[in-house]
């Protein structure tokens, strides 16, 4: 149902840029016929060239089809409405298709987006590539049309296409890109605007009914749009101009009809000026509106700007923190280094509620840190323990206030030199939880938009402290049930030597669910199994004592592999947190001399022979991870093994970590095997492998190894 819904979203989305671009094509494209003077051929003012690069630009390029599709048939209705032959219809339709898509894809990708045109750098890109590169490529093929339709020299007719379109790009698509983002101001000076494009009108025509220079008469008028309009007014009168300069150039007025060149010429030459006067005008709206921003950005607003985006960083990275450390850590980094601050305190009440404990102290002289280094009774007066008993912020502007406040340890912010300070209560619903101190060395304001940072600030400390607890509690649990679940002594498993290793995660970082077991059956048989589930923290450790436990009464049954992991599969599927598991699975005989496997999505176990040194991978009987699907088919693998041989199981922590690949992870495993000492110990065995192989950054990972030390 999801997929039918977009994909009938999409098929009314494109319906709709058909039509919007199918009629504003038309319409300019007969503008362009009945007034711009295209029996003069291509060098007329063309404004559906802006149409369809504006449409490009705004639109997913999804729905470029939708958008050529509407330029093919209207150009192919108009011009075959105005008597061209079919062969030039399709001409000028290529030419016209072209050009929107090489000058909207350069476009794009140099403003890594769509354009922001109040942007100098991406002004530049849109001049570049919609209204100088795409109207090259769509004049190429259409000059080339029109040359040979009309018997006009090419190079000439290349130019001339190129200049109106160039023209049609800039001052069209120009206003349809600023709206979005500019609307506003027209829209607040509405007779204004009006104002401005009626004198934009009677001055165009005034100066090339007059043959006055039109920049005389254009200029200021475009100017006053710039700076009272920004660039969406600049570029607005620039389009009225626009069509008013071409058509009375098409007739015979203005700037260039006086020079002896033939009309369409003149025509270009005056698209080309007024292109120039537009590019100007807008530029000058860009320039004018930064420096009127930076007149009315002052240093509070650079201040207040500087401290936004201290938040926006803080409260990502407190996001992120796990313990009490990392986030004094993102405090220290952030406001003490970002945001001006001198000095800051992190403190949380004492479960006694008595004292109040520093998580991070920075920024003060080692005298201080060495007096309050390990925190202040809650009943001895100051800034911070009054904010926690209070549960109100304490403001002290300046060393004189807090002088008159709390003369019996004002010592310390003589040692410190410090001027004003800040004491905010962190709090957890309405109760008092720990304390913020900030320190600065000059005197502060303390407005309302410094408050509403510290407010701010603490808001996110607050919140990051409970997290913080509520998360070393739950590794503590989860921790405490890992080390229950997981046997500490080895099993009595007749003729094999095993050893366990492990790195679990400390209270720092999250546990994971790997796991191992190792469990004597009858008849010389041991089960061996190594797994892990997926997720982290308490869940993780509660699904993943489920299914070890699963797994251990299926074998202790007499299931082999298979249908052992077949059964634990549908287990995990009903009683785990919507996660799945890997999980491999040996039994080994050691009357037999055999051992029989099956794995469900986990790394493949590695059998070292004694004999040859050759390791052989227990690939012959992968099957799907666990919980994953109800019915899951799994098939046993068995092989022969010979006295000393040694069998490496173990969790993907050992050979997918720093951005390894699981396949080059095993092979390097594999190799270090290779070169192993069969009359080495396994316990050292395995000790050099986790140390030589072990993530660099610690993580979670179990290693099982065994060695047949007798078989018949």
């Amino acid at each position: 149902m999801a997929s039918g819904g977009s994909g009938a979203s999409g098929a009314s989305g494109a319906s709709r840029l058909f039509l919007v671009v199918f009629l504003a094509f038309a319409l300019g494209a007969v503008l362009a016929w009945e007034s711009f003077g295209s029996t003069l051929g291509p060098t007329f003012f063309y404004p559906a060239a802006g149409v369809t690069a504006s449409a490009m630009m705004l639109s997913r390029r999804a729905l470029w089809p939708a958008v050529i599709a509407a330029i093919l048939v209207a150009e192919i209705l108009v011009d075959t409405y105005f008597g061209s032959p079919p062969w030039v219809s399709i001409g000028f339709a290529a030419a016209n298709m072209v050009e929107p898509i090489v000058g909207a894809s350069l476009t794009l990708a140099w403003c890594a987006g769509k354009p922001d045109l109040r942007k100098r750098s991406d002004f530049a890109a849109f001049i570049a590539g919609a209204c100088a590169a795409g109207p090259f490529f769509g004049a190429l093929i259409g000059g080339t049309v029109s040359s040979n339709q009309a018997l006009t020299p090419w190079l000439s007719t290349v130019v001339n296409w190129w200049a109106g379109d160039a023209l049609g790009v800039l001052v069209v698509a120009s206003p349809i890109l600023l709206w979005s983002k500019q609307r506003d101001i027209v829209l607040a000076r509405r007779l204004e605007a009006l104002g401005v494009l009626a004198a934009t009108s009677l001055l165009t025509i005034a100066a090339f009914w007059t043959e006055a220079p039109p920049s005389f008469l254009i200029l200021p008028v475009l100017a006053w749009a710039a700076l009272r309009l920004d660039m969406i007014g600049a570029a607005m009168a620039g389009a009225v101009a626009a069509l008013l300069a071409n058509i009375m150039a098409t007739r015979g007025h203005g700037l260039f009809s006086t020079i002896d060149v033939s009309l369409p010429l003149r025509v270009a030459l005056t698209q080309v000026f007024v292109a120039v006067v537009v590019v100007v005008s807008m530029l000058v709206a860009q320039e004018a509106s930064g420096r009127l921003a930076a007149v009315r950005s002052g240093e509070a607003d650079r201040r207040e700007r500087k401290r936004l985006e201290t938040l926006s960083r803080l409260a990502q990275q407190l996001s992120a923190a796990l313990t009490p450390d990392d986030i004094g850590a993102a405090l220290t980094e952030h406001v003490l280094n970002d945001a001006g601050a001198m000095s800051l305190a992190l403190g949380l009440v004492t479960p006694d509620g008595d004292r109040l404990e520093w998580v991070t102290m920075a920024g003060f002289p080692p005298a201080v840190l060495a007096e309050f280094g390990d925190g202040v009774a809650i009943s001895v007066p100051s800034v911070v323990t009054d904010a926690v008993r209070n549960g109100q912020p304490i403001l002290v502007p300046s060393a004189s206030d807090y002088l008159q406040r709390y003369r019996d340890n004002v010592h310390w912010l003589q040692i410190s030199q410090t001027e004003s300070v800040v004491g905010w209560p962190l709090t957890s619903g309405k109760r008092p939880i720990g304390t913020l101190l900030l320190g600065w060395s000059e005197a502060q304001p303390l407005n309302e938009a410094q408050l509403a940072y510290i407010a701010a600030v603490a808001a996110l400390a607050g919140q990051a402290l409970m997290r913080a607890r509520a998360f070393v509690d739950e590794v503590a649990d989860a921790a405490v049930l890992q080390s229950a679940v997981l046997p500490i002594n080895s099993a009595d498993t007749p003729g094999l030597q095993v050893y366990v290793t492990s790195e679990f995660a400390d209270l720092g970082h999250s546990l994971a669910g790997d796991w191992y077991d190792v469990m004597a059956l009858p008849g010389k048989r041991t089960y061996l199994a190594v797994g892990d589930v997926a997720g982290h923290g308490l869940p993780a450790i509660e699904d993943m004592a489920q299914v070890r436990s699963a797994g251990r009464a299926l074998a202790h049954q007499g299931l082999p592999p298979a249908r052992l992991l077949t059964e634990v599969n549908g287990f995990t599927r009903h009683v785990s947190h919507g996660k799945f598991a890997t999980m491999a699975v040996v039994i080994a005989d050691s009357d037999e001399g055999a051992l029989s496997y099956c794995l469900a999505g986990h790394p493949v176990p590695l059998l070292r022979r004694a004999g040859t040194g050759e390791v052989i991978a227990l690939a012959d009987a992968s099957g799907p991870v666990l919980g994953h699907k109800a019915q899951e088919g799994y098939a046993d693998a068995s092989l022969r093994v010979e006295k000393d041989d040694l069998l490496v199981m173990y969790t993907d922590g050992l050979v997918e970590h720093d951005g390894l690949a699981i396949e080059d992870g095993i092979a390097r495993v594999r190799r270090a095997i290779a070169d192993w000492d069969c009359s080495t110990p396994v316990a050292e065995l395995c000790r050099e492998l986790l140390e030589s192989l072990a993530p660099s950054g610690g993580g979670e990972l179990c290693i099982l190894a065994v060695r047949f030390a007798e078989v018949r």
